[in-house]
C-alpha cells in the first residue's frame, strides 16, 4: 500500500465550513510535494476543539483510493 504524509493546521471555524456542507474536499501539499484532496469527511474523527492539527499518514491503494489515514502527531 503506498502512502503519503500530510501536515494540517485547520482552525476550528475553518473546519466548520467543511463540516457545514460549504466546502467538501481538504486540499494539502504532502511532504514530498504532492497535492493530496481527501473528503473533509474522512478527517472528522480527528477533530478537536481546536480544530484540525497534525501530521498524518494517508494510504492509498494502486488506482488512488483512499484506504486508510493514521494521526501521526
Amino acid at each position: 500500500m503506498h502512502y503519503v504524509i500530510i501536515d494540517l493546521a485547520i482552525s476550528r471555524d475553518e473546519y466548520m465550513k467543511y463540516y457545514r456542507g460549504q466546502a467538501v474536499q481538504i486540499s494539502s501539499r504532502a511532504r514530498d510535494g504532492r497535492i493530496v484532496r481527501l473528503p473533509a469527511s474522512v478527517m472528522r474523527q480527528f477533530i478537536t476543539l481546536s480544530g484540525l492539527r497534525g501530521s498524518f499518514a494517508v494510504y492509498y491503494d494502486e488506482h488512488g483510493r483512499l484506504q486508510q489515514i493514521d494521526r501521526l502527531s
